[in-house]
């Protein structure tokens, strides 16, 4: 079902990263496509050499500049950013849309954009190039309220979910000897992938007869197969490398329990995923993740880089396997307010207030 129809999708223009690049932008952009009539799409980078990135900027400045010389139905350009060198590469597109006089949304994905600004030279300019915008969207209340603090305008904010498409049927799992934990996510610090592992290295006694972790992601900090065959944890923690499409699939409906121990996010669509598979999560207590998980209810949430409480939350679900039925289905319940339907319903009240 097309829920941005052709009158509506005509006058949008989206700018964002390639949509076969990793991570949480790019799925959103995916469905975006699925669900717009007409989806109008210019991609400003993709993972590459330093040459193939900057030609994949330029070629998207060239396009766009014509697509809003030429295109006088272009209304509204749709902008997905993230931080660092995303957000300056994307300062050019918000200038030139203003330029042609365009309505212009900024769509911030980024979980760390508020370590750039807080060690940025440049707070006033970024606040300035945001404040061009005519509207900000952000992923949670707590973003809109640290937007705001630093100096966007209220009227510019708005909250709209991530979108998750949930799968049209989850076979029901058979209980198993051991807990089924996933983690799909960048590899890296950040992401608290190595706390998981440090937990399950230094107990693993306890741990190898009772779980099995699979891990799926791009490896972007240290050397993941080497931790886990150094410190022998192959036979109960498995690296399946990056997935997608039906192997991401095959990953969900295996998992019991998903888990992401990360530092700093947004709202990652990975949590949303798994919750639309009807799984419980452990996970931070950072960014827009409080919003939807409560401990005990659709599962646990902890501190980040606390250790002792990712071991514990992995030993509740490992000692009491009843809770998870009940968990995972307060989590579907959670996540359906991240649903095409009820996403788009919002975007679209969202253009047409600024086509007014």
């Amino acid at each position: 079902m097309k829920y941005i129809d052709q009158q509506l999708s005509q006058k949008i223009l989206t700018i964002g990263v390639s949509k076969t690049a990793f991570g949480g932008m790019a799925a959103v952009l995916v469905s975006y496509e699925k669900y717009f009539e007409k989806f109008r799409f210019i991609p400003t980078w993709r993972r590459g050499s330093i040459g193939v990135k900057m030609w994949y900027f330029f070629q998207a400045i060239v396009r766009c500049f014509f697509v809003l010389l030429f295109d006088r139905r272009i209304k509204i350009i749709h902008i997905h950013g993230s931080k660092k060198g995303s957000f300056y590469r994307k300062s050019v597109f918000i200038m030139m849309a203003k330029l042609f006089n365009k309505k212009v949304i900024y769509h911030q994905h980024a979980g760390e954009f508020q370590d750039f600004y807080n060690e940025s030279a440049y707070k006033k300019q970024i606040i300035k190039i945001i404040n061009h915008c005519d509207k900000l969207i952000v992923l949670s209340n707590s973003w809109e309220k640290f937007y705001s603090s630093i100096g966007v305008s209220q009227q510019k904010l708005s909250v709209l979910n991530n979108i998750v498409t949930p799968p049209a049927s989850v076979p029901k799992r058979q209980a198993t000897a051991e807990l089924h934990l996933l983690y799909l996510g960048e590899i890296k610090d950040a992401k608290g992938i190595y706390d998981l592992l440090h937990i399950l290295k230094t107990n693993k006694e306890v741990f190898k007869d009772k779980i099995l972790l699979r891990i799926g992601g791009i490896v972007i900090e240290g050397d993941l197969d080497a931790f886990i065959i150094r410190n022998d944890l192959s036979s109960f923690v498995k690296f399946e490398g990056w997935v997608s499409g039906a192997k991401k699939t095959e990953c969900l409906e295996w998992a019991d329990v998903y888990i992401l121990p990360s530092y700093k996010e947004g709202l990652p669509i990975a949590i949303l995923e798994a919750m639309s598979y009807s799984h419980p999560v452990i996970s931070t207590n950072v960014g827009g993740i409080p919003e939807i998980l409560h401990s005990h209810e659709n599962g646990i949430l902890i501190e980040p880089g606390n250790l002792e409480q990712i071991k514990n939350a992995i030993l509740f679900f490992v000692e009491h396997p009843e809770n998870i039925p009940e968990y995972g289905k307060n989590a579907f319940e959670t996540v359906q307010p991240f649903f095409p339907e009820s996403v788009f319903k919002k975007l679209s009240a969202i253009y047409q207030e600024l086509l007014v």
